[in-house]
């Protein structure tokens, strides 16, 4: 019996009820999983967040990592930052070495004679946010003549930074960005030959400061700026001639400051204010050639002072007024005719003091004896070129 006008009716549309029911179906389907996966993104980027402020905050470092941004806004080189490769400009051997995880610490080699500023080779260092340590090593034929800051600027968590072999000759101001976690910066054997002001400010962590092994022969009176924390200040072997008033009152914790091997002539109690936690000073090898009353007054914790190596002719009897502890005096290789006697009057510490292959002509019990009760001492010392031939008179 045929199926009346109305059951067809019934019919066609159940079958087409059916089929859409089919399409349908997967549709949906799909969209769940779209749902679920993005539930699940969203809950392991929550779950990452967290776990990187609590890593950031156990090592005392700003959790808000992802907030540090570069001022670049060219194309991006997608090259991973631990690739090495013969033909590239910049390679970098990082700590840990292994993939998917935060590299902490990178030295990076510069191979190539033309690295501008805006090359796209900086940006693989742009989301290394997690990097705390970064070394860069010019090789032989390699040229880098500017400090990256570009770099720095998205690596906020930064503790050290080291810059070896470059073609730097001035540091800019602000050169560092004002990274707020930076304890070290290290900038020897460059052609460094000036510091602008501010070229060094607001590193309010900053303990150490070397730029020994340059040439800089200029420094902005304001070149550090800041600087409450710096300990260790490295500025020997250089071209220096002339140090600013006030030039360190702003490294007020500075404990050990080195000016060995420049062209100092000439000191002046200004140049050393706001440097009463000073413990050690180098100022051997230099173009000295008088020492004036009261130049290290300020050092009230001074325990060793080199002059050794100068032009020194002669010392103000009331130079070293203030030096209440000082331990060790090395006056070694200067063109000293005499030593007043009330000189030593200032340092009733003094355990050591060297004033071989100078030009003595005489020496009074009364130089040494304000500090006699010292050279009993077994660890003390007096180290002196008696040379009666050339006229040499002890009283």
């Amino acid at each position: 019996m045929w199926p009346s006008h109305c059951q067809r009716l019934i019919l066609l549309l159940a079958i087409t009820l059916t089929c859409f029911a089919c399409l349908i179906a997967p549709v949906a389907s799909r969209s769940r999983d779209k749902e679920g996966r993005r539930r699940s993104d969203r809950l392991s980027a929550a779950s990452s967040t967290s776990a990187s402020s609590t890593y950031y905050a156990s090592n005392g470092m700003n959790s808000n990592y992802a907030s540090a941004t570069s001022s670049y806004t060219g194309p991006m080189d997608t090259t991973g930052f631990c690739v090495r490769r013969r033909d590239m400009k910049l390679m970098c051997y990082c700590t840990p070495d292994e993939n998917h995880v935060p590299v902490l610490k990178a030295e990076c080699w510069v191979f190539s004679d033309v690295l501008p500023q805006n090359d796209t080779t900086w940006t693989r260092f742009f989301q290394q946010k997690r990097l705390r340590e970064l070394k860069f090593v010019i090789q032989n034929h390699g040229r880098l003549d500017y400090i990256p800051t570009l770099v720095f600027e998205a690596l906020n968590n930064l503790t050290s930074i080291i810059i070896e072999y470059s073609q730097v000759d001035v540091v800019k101001s602000n050169a560092f960005a004002n990274l707020p976690y930076l304890e070290r910066i290290i900038l020897t054997n460059n052609h460094i030959a000036a510091l602008a002001q501010d070229a060094f400010a607001n590193h309010v962590r900053l303990r150490e400061l070397n730029l020994e092994h340059n040439q800089i022969f200029e420094i902005d009176r304001h070149a550090f700026h800041n600087l409450p924390q710096c300990e260790r200040l490295f500025l020997n072997n250089n071209n220096i001639s002339n140090l600013h008033d006030s030039l360190f009152v702003e490294m007020p914790h500075l404990v050990y400051l080195n000016l060995a091997h420049n062209q100092i002539s000439v000191l002046t109690s200004d140049i050393f204010k706001g440097l009463g936690n000073l413990n050690v000073l180098k100022l051997s090898h230099n173009n000295i050639n008088f020492i004036g009353d009261t130049v290290f007054a300020e050092l009230w914790i001074l325990s060793e002072l080199e002059l050794d190596d100068n032009k020194i002719e002669r010392i103000s009897e009331r130079a070293l007024d203030g030096l209440n502890t000082l331990k060790t005096l090395n006056l070694r290789n200067n063109k000293l005719k005499k030593l007043d006697n009330g000189l030593l009057r200032g340092t009733p510490a003094l355990l050591n003091i060297n004033v071989q292959s100078n030009e003595l002509e005489t020496l009074t019990f009364y130089t040494f004896q304000p500090i006699m009760d010292n050279l009993v001492n077994s660890t003390s010392e007096l180290l002196l070129s008696v040379k009666f031939a050339n006229g040499l008179k002890l009283f």
